[in-house]
């Protein structure tokens, strides 16, 4: 069973969450990728992970050390590949060898960070250093990040380079002294690679030169004509020696690289392990950054059936509303197995409150700090929703059939553990099958093992027996006489974005619904008498 489908995950914000926890390394990517909702039965472990998270908050908080951190963190690469190639038997190039090099490096540096400054290690957390590696990568101990093939190595390869770097010199004693020889009977002086370029149009100097034993015809462009040193029978033969001692030693470089990549391979689950250790780290030092960042706290888990949120935000409304310089109001609510319908006037808040539950159980369910001041959580076994347009292009569904396809599905799924989240029941059809239909979808699912949460504008809903019947407050303790000097013509939206109240109140069965839909029609401006009208119909 899946713990929340897409269209759930959509409606709940639950990615503009996500996309908050920033990892730093590939291999916090990845875990975070793997991010899943804890099981129920694993409540332990779901404690244990929002401990860690505790625990790391004064790191969390120290800029130097959360720096030092990011420096190694954002150094680290994706180096899962040239292991598993080592692993298989292939020989790894130099610049492999060179990134698993520096990756032993921060491999150090972070484990020495970490003991320096104290800072907490968990089983999966637990950074350790391969000395023998890195000596193997080091073998002269050169203490540097580059990566060389070392004559330590081989003494073969170092026999080899050594009579290269002698053939190396008497070659360059023996174009020396060709040069002197071009210099003094032509008067020339070659280029630091051994080559004279002429113009065209200097054709004595030109004939001069192929006249000379010393220089060779190389190539020519319209302009110029391109010449090196001919090479006499000695420095043949000493070229031809370098060309044979450096295939030697590509061979033996070669075969050092192979024997490097072996090492590499038999050490593979050292490496992922440290790989794995970074991961953890990094995306548990993520969450940390994300509690701090949201004022989070970290929920109470229990094996009890229930839900209590005291004071919650929803983060993306609340960056939407601090972006019109308006605040959020936060909501507290509890609610158990059964049924709880949330009533109260359009734009009054209902959804949001759904959303926020939903947003807040599924952090704490992926072992986030939740941004409340307090909650206490029982683990579910899904999370369904059916929260705003429910029309299926696809399916050529109407809102209304596209709404009872979801909410069949959580009907079916209602005998398990799971929290069922609906939003404003049977709003697209006609009000006398959907109060009917709302009614008997409300009786069944109240006897039901998930809990479920339901927002109605129906009337005689959450009147039924065993049904919690919570009130958004909305705009019922407003002052309309004072709004009334506040309010121009421009900013109507504004005004009652600013005085609605989202919180909730527990009511009896018997509470009325308020009609805040026609406080809101005399805000935004709704002709007087038609006001009057209404409020004939409505008995006021």
């Amino acid at each position: 069973m899946v713990f929340m489908d897409e269209r759930t995950r959509e409606a709940l914000d639950f990615q503009y969450v996500l996309n908050m926890i920033k990892t730093l390394t590939p291999y916090g990517n990845m875990f975070k990728r793997r991010l899943k909702a804890f099981k129920q039965g694993e409540e332990d472990k779901l404690i244990s992970e929002l401990n860690k998270i505790e625990g790391l908050l004064d790191i969390g908080n120290n800029k130097e050390i959360m720096g030092a951190i990011d420096g190694i963190f954002s150094h680290i690469k994706d180096l899962r590949a040239s292991i598993r190639r080592g692993m298989e038997g292939f020989i790894l190039t130099e610049v492999e060898l060179f990134e698993i090099k520096n990756f032993l490096y921060l491999i150090r540096d972070l484990s020495g960070l970490m003991e320096k400054y104290q800072i907490p290690v968990f089983d999966d957390t637990d950074i350790r250093p391969i000395g023998e590696l890195e000596k193997i990568l080091d073998p002269e101990n050169t203490g540097t990040w580059t990566f060389y093939i070392y004559d330590a190595y081989s003494e073969e390869l170092k026999g080899i380079r050594r009579k290269k770097q002698d053939l190396e010199k008497e070659i360059r004693r023996e174009k020396k002294a060709v040069k002197e020889k071009i210099k003094e009977e032509l008067g020339l002086n070659l280029r630091p690679d051994s080559s004279l370029v002429v113009s065209k149009d200097d054709r004595e100097l030109i004939e001069k030169i192929e006249a000379s034993p010393y220089l060779n015809y190389v190539s020519e462009t319209y302009m110029t004509v391109k010449f090196a040193i001919r090479p006499g029978e000695g420095l043949k033969t000493l070229e031809n020696q370098l060309l044979l001692l450096r295939d030697r030693e590509e061979r033996e470089e070669l075969r050092i690289r192979e024997d490097l990549s072996k090492e590499i391979g038999k050490r593979n689950r050292a490496i992922y392990r440290n790989m794995g250790s970074i991961g953890r780290l990094d995306l548990l030092l993520s969450k940390v950054r994300f509690a701090l960042e949201v004022r989070g706290v970290k929920p109470e888990i229990t094996d009890r059936r229930i839900i209590k949120i005291e004071e919650g935000i929803h983060l993306k409304l609340e960056e939407i509303l601090r972006a019109k310089e308006l605040k959020f109001t936060p909501i507290s609510l509890e609610i158990k197995s059964g049924v709880t319908c949330i009533t109260g006037a359009n734009m009054g808040g209902k959804t949001i409150s759904l959303k926020l539950l939903g947003l807040l159980s599924a952090m704490a369910q992926y072992g986030l700090f939740v941004p409340a001041k307090s909650m206490v959580y029982g683990l579910n076994k899904f999370i369904i929703s059916s929260i705003g347009d429910m029309q299926s292009v696809d399916s050529g569904l109407s809102t209304f059939g596209g709404e009872v396809k979801i909410v069949q599905k959580a009907i079916s799924m209602s005998h398990e553990k799971g929290l069922i989240l609906i939003d404003e029941l049977a709003r697209g059809t006609n009000p006398e099958e959907g109060y009917a239909i709302s009614r008997a979808i409300v009786s069944y699912l109240r006897d039901r093992d998930s809990i479920s949460l339901l927002t109605t504008h129906y009337d005689n809903i959450a009147n039924l027996e065993g049904l919690v019947h919570l009130q958004v407050i909305g705009l019922s303790r407003l002052d309309f006489e004072k709004l009334a000097l506040e309010i121009s013509k421009d900013d109507k939206m504004e005004i009652i974005n600013k005085y609605m109240d989202y919180r909730l109140k527990l009511v009896d069965k018997d509470t009325a619904i308020p009609k805040d839909a026609l406080n809101i029609a005399r805000i935004m401006g709704l002709e007087s008498e038609i006001i009057k009208e209404a409020e004939k119909h409505l008995k006021y």
